[in-house]
């Protein structure tokens, strides 16, 4: 007659110890920690890129409607206004200075995500932007 197998796994270690499983599982712990926060600054830095581009697009409008004549600039005092772009409010101010050549007239244009007078914690603008723009009569 034949001998019965016996498994080999009863004599011997066979499988993971409790100590080989924790630290698999710290591994991975470890692993997911950094994923998630990688996801995270990803999202972060990609609404700041839509706020910047929508900020962009705010500013950018409002110095082509000086351009147009459609919105005029005081000469010695700052326009402060808001618009309503994307669903969300942009606050803007615009100015305008003399230049060299009187014929021109530089425009300055800052755009905020919050109204800069209300939020005094967060009144640095999104962006800056700057053009010449002919001089009206």
């Amino acid at each position: 007659m034949g001998r019965l197998r016996q498994n080999p796994c009863l004599n011997s270690a066979c499988g993971l110890t409790l100590i080989e499983v924790l630290i698999a599982l710290a591994i991975v712990g470890i692993a997911l920690t950094a994923i998630i926060k990688a996801a995270s600054q990803s999202i972060r830095a990609t609404t700041y890129l839509q706020d910047k581009t929508i900020a962009m697009w705010v500013g950018t409008q409002v110095i082509n409607e000086a351009r147009a004549g459609i919105l005029v600039l005081p000469a010695t005092d700052t326009l402060k206004q808001t618009t309503h772009m994307l669903g969300r409010d942009w606050h803007w101010q615009a100015h305008q200075e003399e230049t060299a050549n009187k014929r021109i007239k530089k425009v300055l244009v800052e755009v905020y995500g919050a109204d800069p007078e209300e939020d005094t914690e967060n009144n640095t603008p999104i962006i800056s932007l700057e053009s010449d723009i002919n001089a009206q009569e």
